[in-house]
């Protein structure tokens, strides 16, 4: 079944997924939410998370229009967890899942951050926020991965049968 949508909190394993397997998109939002600067390109695109400066003006509409690209072309389509892109997806009555670790497990999420060396700035944000999201997460009424312990998107979606086709 094409075009299962799941926005994934930041850790959750969604570039990871979407390396080990061809029916597996990671629309990295940064790349349609950001006009990323020459000096930020020569730096990892985890070690430059939370230092764009430069909005995209043809923002939000260019990640909802990749979206209905990747949707017809793979069979998990993992998208951004950030509140203005969840009310796009809504918006645009996409059925989409949320995935998040629970509060215990989100203890481990910055050493997984400093592991793919995302920078203090970037993580020092996701830490705060979270507890933000998460209460804005357990109140919406979409389909939620919530994941425990080390648990990852991957180890979710095997566990529970998904079809997932290795490169």
């Amino acid at each position: 079944m094409l075009g299962n949508i799941i926005a994934g909190y930041p850790g959750v394993g969604k570039t990871y997924l979407a390396s080990k397997y061809k029916n597996v998109i990671d629309l990295d939002s940064a790349q349609f939410a950001y006009i990323i600067d020459d000096e930020l390109l020569n730096l990892k695109s985890e070690k430059r998370k939370g230092l764009y400066t430069k909005n995209n003006p043809n923002w939000p509409q260019n990640y909802i229009d990749a979206i209905k690209i990747a949707i017809k072309n793979y069979d998990y389509v993992l998208v951004w967890t950030r509140m203005d892109a969840i009310e796009e997806y809504q918006k645009n009555n996409f059925n989409f899942s949320i995935c998040y670790p629970d509060k215990n497990s989100f203890l481990n999420y910055e050493k997984r951050y400093k592991d793919r060396e995302n920078n203090d700035i970037y993580i020092n944000k996701k830490n705060k926020e979270y507890y933000e999201y998460i209460e804005i997460f357990e109140k919406m009424k979409v389909n939620k991965i919530i994941l425990k312990g080390k648990e990852t998107l991957e180890d979710y979606l095997l566990k529970n049968k998904a079809k997932l086709f290795l490169k």
